[in-house]
């Protein structure tokens, strides 16, 4: 398994923001990184459409919501001093970016 959520709230309660927009919160926890990002498809909870996804940064990785694919991508600095760089496939990345806080929100 490459992440693992857990919800802060029961999943199946989603808290209710204004103009029928919705907000879910949650940690996300990685183990495995692969290429292309980790797939967090939120379709059960927002299943209109995701407006919006905020990942915070740990442990030095910098997280990405790609919103066509429904993956978390996974960046980090490189020593070059270029642009971050994704994370190389089979990174465990699970000791330093564990217990990331996520919240989305959608309709």
């Amino acid at each position: 398994m490459a992440k693992t959520i857990t919800y802060l709230e029961d999943e199946t309660i989603i808290e209710k923001c204004g103009h029928n927009f919705k907000m879910i919160t949650a940690v996300i926890h990685f183990e495995t990184y692969t290429t292309g990002g980790v797939a967090c498809d939120l379709s059960l909870q927002l299943p209109t459409k995701v407006h919006y996804v905020g990942i915070e940064p740990k442990g030095g990785f910098v997280f990405a919501y790609d919103y066509p694919t429904k993956k978390i991508k996974v960046y980090e600095a490189a020593a070059d001093g270029a642009p971050l760089d994704e994370l190389a496939a089979g990174n465990a990345i699970g000791a330093t970016a564990t217990d990331c806080r996520i919240f989305a929100i959608g309709k």
